[in-house]
């Protein structure tokens, strides 16, 4: 029951990525961009320095503009929330939610219990990047109603019910009830 709204399209639910996931894609980008500046001041052939600015620019566009710190589902469809950009995907556009596999080496036989997805067509929307809590689980569900068994969220496995919630580490504005 992670920051229940009461909107015009009834209840909603955020569900936040995980400080580490956020922290570690800033900072490769980060990193990437420091590494271009040095090849610079350090008299790089131009092509090197050209392709290491290339991808420097792909690394920043996606932080600002596609890496989910938290979605919002409603009963009309998810918002995904960029540091620069929000994206709204309809139910009616969207195929089915999946997981991510979680783990360093994934494979196809891996079961998946990483954060949410959203498919459209061929492309995959990453939503979060962490499982969410049981309760979070069955708040997604009843938050989603009858666009859940289309969405493939009643064939999900449920998490644990120890498993802390998204909002956790978050200010207090997350946390239900407020």
């Amino acid at each position: 029951m992670a920051a229940e709204a009461a909107s015009p399209e009834g209840p909603s639910l955020v569900l936040h990525s995980s400080w580490t996931g956020i922290v570690l894609t800033v900072a490769g980008a980060i990193l990437l961009c420091i590494f271009t500046v040095l090849l610079v001041l350090g008299g790089a052939l131009w092509w090197i320095i050209a392709v290491a600015a290339v991808l420097t620019a792909i690394s920043l566009g996606v932080v600002c503009f596609d890496l989910p710190v938290a979605s919002e589902f409603t009963s009309a469809g998810v918002t995904r929330r960029a540091p620069l950009r929000h994206q709204h995907l309809a139910w009616s556009d969207v195929r089915r939610l999946t997981r991510h596999r979680s783990g360093l080496a994934r494979n196809r036989s891996e079961q998946a219990g990483g954060g949410l997805v959203a498919e459209i067509g061929r492309r995959r929307y990453a939503l979060v990047d962490r499982m969410e809590s049981a309760i979070e689980f069955d708040e997604l569900r009843r938050v989603l109603g009858e666009h859940g068994e289309r969405l493939g969220v009643d064939q999900m496995a449920r998490p644990a019910d120890g498993r802390s919630p998204t909002w956790m580490y978050r200010r207090s504005h997350w946390r239900p009830g407020r």
